[in-house]
């Protein structure tokens, strides 16, 4: 302001002229146009009634007036308004880079980026790391805050400590959305059930068989028996008796305040938002919500505490435990190298995220309550942020650590955006577009096998997540690849400690139904309700020594074996009659 001030209130400076020499004026102009100065050090002003000469003008102001004729006729004049036109010109360029263009906020640069919050979240984010250089974007910076989801403390929702006082989920932008405008349960944009060019073209896979009303009519029509249905109940009072005070679930029983290390097989995983996933899709797989049944308060208190850990980033709502981190077994003597420490201080992967994503998704799509869907909407937009460009997804999001996708991460990611859909929130179509590109990708036997990685050899846990993805993303029950996958599986029989495939298998046998599907279930059914613990404080829950088991220890495996014997209900069948008559 004071170079502004000044370029307007003096002639500008003569370039050729020293700038500690003051700019020639006129003679007659010299004192006139000099400032009187303003508060105590003002001059005092000449008496310019008197001519140089020491003659009288006739008054004052027309000698002001002459001199002031003599100095424009000198041809300063038109220097001074030059400098005055570029100095205006240039205070117009630079007012408007700071507004901007019409409709966009203003942009500071000041060493760095200031994000304010967007409006639909209506958080605070004011960390946004830069991503790194001559990686793929799919979407904008990073940007990270601790600040939990808006509206998770709303007393609708109780706190981890008191019963909510009722039994909707509240808070939240998502709670201003009109119920109507929601798409019901079980309707996908697509075509029919026969269609190769469309991933959402499946419309089975609904959550209406776990309805009260319809549960125990579906487990006895569909493979399940009194006993099963004894041992669901039994599973979920072990897994209510096991939950921390806070609303979650940890795999380390040692430390769950009600067990303190009654239970054997504790687990080490540190993910407790993983271990509150599981847990929360075993009481959903039942027909327990937030809103109906007598684990109400369990489920709210569960749903609470996964809305309360997501971390609201440009990204999406991120579920992995800001305070888990993956701990490597290092032999005594052994200097740990720098990939060593590189995985000590890994944090928690997108095996977390998808399995509580997963828990947000169906209950929201259960309730429809408006207060879940924003965390779910946030959980599925950082999935589809997520995917790598070979449309897969591993450990860690692709602007972390950009590689390949694996087969037993990317099922659980796709099996959200299905349950996303299904509920009527959107996902890109380029996902699923990608997720297809991913399986071809994966694929071994022209799509009747699926390997963990690329160029690796297949497993029978990761051809039964693979043909599920397929049967998922619109394979009709037909197609020869499909057909060939289930016979081969229909060949395995169950597995005594690997729950993983245990509970993948069922679910593909069931949709697909026939002779392979009444060759296993009785199998899976009577080996799971014979081995579940009867006595003490492990009472309902099982454990099965197995190496992927051994992280998650008896919460997990309790977790995956009550998911598998509710397979009768947990998801309408894909390729059920009814379906396939609705599109005739």
């Amino acid at each position: 302001s004071e170079f502004l001030e000044q370029s307007l209130s003096a002639p500008p400076l003569n370039p050729l002229t020293p700038a500690t020499e003051p700019p020639p004026l006129p003679a007659t102009l010299a004192h006139p146009a000099a400032p009187l100065g303003v508060g105590p050090h003002a001059a005092a002003p000449r008496d310019s009634s008197a001519s140089l000469g020491g003659t009288r003008t006739s008054s004052p102001r027309a000698a002001w007036f002459e001199k002031a004729a003599q100095w424009l006729a000198g041809g300063q004049a038109w220097a001074w308004f030059s400098s005055a036109l570029a100095h205006l010109a240039l205070l117009i360029v630079l007012s408007l880079a700071v507004l901007g263009a019409p409709g966009e906020e203003p942009l500071w640069v000041t060493g760095g980026f200031d994000a304010t919050t967007p409006e639909d979240f209506n958080v605070d984010l004011s960390e946004i790391p830069a991503d790194p250089v001559g990686e793929p974007s799919l979407g904008p910076l990073e940007t990270k805050t601790d600040a939990s989801l808006p509206g998770a403390r709303d007393a609708a929702l109780g706190s981890p400590s008191g019963v909510a006082p009722t039994p909707t989920l509240g808070g939240g932008v998502a709670a201003d959305l009109p119920v109507e405008a929601l798409a019901p349960t079980g309707e996908v944009a697509g075509g029919g059930l026969e269609s190769f060019d469309n991933p959402l073209a499946s419309r089975g896979g609904g959550l209406e068989g776990r309805r009260p009303e319809n549960r125990r009519a579906a487990a006895l029509s569909g493979g399940g028996t009194e006993e099963s249905e004894a041992a669901v109940e039994l599973a979920l009072a072990w897994l209510a008796e096991h939950q921390w005070p806070d609303g979650g679930w940890r795999f380390d029983l040692t430390a769950c305040p009600r067990c303190s290390g009654y239970c054997r097989d504790a687990g080490q995983h540190t993910s407790s938002t993983a271990a509150t996933g599981l847990a929360l899709l075993s009481f959903l797989g039942a027909g327990y919500t937030h809103d109906q049944g007598k684990y109400e308060h369990v489920v709210s208190k569960g749903l609470y505490y996964l809305r309360e850990h997501m971390t609201v980033t440009s990204h999406g709502g991120d579920l992995r435990d800001r305070s888990a981190a993956l701990e490597v077994a290092v032999p005594a003597g052994k200097l740990l190298s720098a990939i060593d420490l590189a995985a000590q201080a890994r944090r928690d992967s997108m095996y977390s995220h998808g399995i509580a994503a997963l828990a947000l998704t169906e209950a929201y799509a259960m309730t429809r309550d408006r207060g879940l869907r924003e965390p779910a909407e946030l959980a599925v937009k950082f999935i589809v942020n997520a995917q790598y460009q070979d449309g897969g997804w591993r450990y860690d999001p692709r602007w972390e650590t950009p590689m390949r996708g694996d087969m037993t991460v990317s099922g659980w990611q796709i099996a959200v955006l299905k349950s996303a859909a299904l509920a009527g929130i959107d996902v890109p179509y380029d996902a699923w577009m990608r997720i297809n590109e991913f399986l071809d990708g994966i694929q071994s036997d022209g799509g009747a096998t699926y390997l963990y990685l690329p160029g690796e050899n297949g497993t029978p846990a990761t051809t039964a997540i693979g043909l599920l993805c397929r049967m998922a993303t619109g394979w009709p029950r037909e197609h020869p690849p499909l057909r060939r996958g289930v016979a081969k599986l229909g060949n395995e029989s169950p597995q005594r400690n690997n729950m993983y495939f245990n509970y993948y298998a069922s679910q593909v046998l069931r949709h697909i139904g026939g002779p392979n599907w009444e060759r296993w279930n009785p199998k899976m059914r009577e080996y799971l309700v014979k081995s579940q613990a009867r006595e003490g404080h492990e009472a309902g829950s099982w454990y099965f020594a197995e190496p992927h088991s051994t992280p998650g220890g008896r919460l997990y495996t309790t977790a995956m074996a009550t998911m598998t014997l509710e397979v009768y209900y947990r998801y309408m069948p894909l390729y059920q009659e009814s379906f396939v008559d609705r599109r005739q």
